[in-house]
């Protein structure tokens, strides 16, 4: 019954996204490059919300047809990725201030705090879980509009957020399936199905991006899934896992904002210094660049499947495996990055 949702997801997604793209000129959902841009043909944008619809639609007709336990804090987490996603997707129409964006991503996360509760502890590899305290809510606060925002700042090439969402979705999928939480195995699997429809739409060369109607959309779920799908709930799933399957955009993300600071420049300003953009600056293609994104994406997923799910090998093993890839892949960039430069100087 799960592949019947995911089937039902996925062509619904399919269906939606063409419709889209057929009607975001007359619209004004196109995506006119400029000098920031990775592309270099107007674009129709705005996909995301085909995502929206078949994720949250289908996730709630399948909990009532396979007669599944919700999990306390859904409704809110619906609520305020609604909410998020209605305000992205007048950004990506009309422009709207970062105060607005900004203002609807706190809005949404105390909308799902205040039906979930924040972050009372985290659980860690290789112990007990650490009580967080009152610490807890700036932490929840700041994890739930960090990821929302990353998920907007790493959808920059064709297929790499889309790419990233169905990876993690799936992987997430089969850790609840050997944990027995049916609820997350449920919405898991039907979200890698609409991502999976979207994506044959976006993967490179992309006929139509997301806009902030998706990677917003991705990002908040996410960072609520986390939230929702741990805690107290009798199947729960390990917030580090999550955080490890978000790990590339998080890890971009954070290195790509720290050099900025340390180099003194308006870290909150629009730029195409991320990992991912300077590959693309120095000649990777697109399919390249995600195809690199993915790869690691999978091995920390199949590493964390393989320590959470079926306890294969010790702690420091799989701390070991999930922090070379992302060392790998910061190598990769920073040498593909000084022979760029080096054939300049030539």
């Amino acid at each position: 019954m799960v592949f019947i949702a995911v089937c039902a997801s996925g062509i619904l997604c399919w269906l939606v996204t063409y419709g889209i793209r057929s009607l975001a000129p007359r619209l004004g959902l196109v995506d006119i490059p400029n000098e920031r841009s990775s592309h270099h043909n107007p674009t129709a944008r705005g996909g995301g919300a085909a995502f929206v619809i078949s994720t949250l639609l289908v996730t709630l007709a399948a909990a009532h047809w396979a007669n599944l336990r919700i999990l306390p804090g859904t409704s809110n987490l619906f609520c305020g990725a609604i909410l998020i996603a209605v305000v992205s997707l007048a950004d990506d129409r009309w422009h709207l201030p970062i105060l607005v964006r900004f203002s609807a991503h706190v809005i949404g996360a105390f909308i799902l705090i205040s039906g979930v509760g924040w972050m009372y502890s985290v659980g860690l590899p290789w112990g007990e879980g650490m009580p967080l305290g009152w610490w807890g809510l700036p932490l929840a606060l700041l994890w739930i509009v960090g990821l929302t925002n990353a998920f907007n700042f790493m959808d920059g090439i064709d297929g790499l957020a889309a790419g990233q969402a169905a990876m993690t979705a799936v992987v997430m999928a089969w850790l609840a399936f050997l944990r027995n939480n049916d609820f997350v195995l449920w919405a898991m699997a039907v979200m890698a199905g609409s991502v999976l429809g979207f994506l044959m739409h976006n993967w490179p060369p992309a006929r139509i991006f997301m806009g902030d109607v998706g990677s917003a959309f991705l990002g908040f779920m996410f960072a609520g899934w986390a939230i929702v799908a741990g805690g107290e709930n009798p199947e729960p799933l390990p917030f580090f896992a999550w955080a490890v399957m978000l790990a590339p955009f998080l890890f971009d993300t954070i290195v790509t904002l720290a050099t900025r600071i340390v180099q003194k420049k308006r870290w909150y300003e629009a730029h195409r210094e991320h990992i991912y953009q300077r590959l693309v600056r120095n000649g990777w293609s697109h399919r390249a660049v995600t195809g690199l994104y993915l790869a690691v994406s999978a091995f920390l997923g199949l590493s964390t499947v393989m320590f959470y799910g079926y306890k294969m090998f010790a702690t420091s093993i799989y701390v070991v495996l999930i922090i070379s890839p992302l060392v790998l892949l910061y190598l990769v960039a920073h040498v593909v990055n000084s022979r760029h430069n080096h054939l300049k100087a030539q």
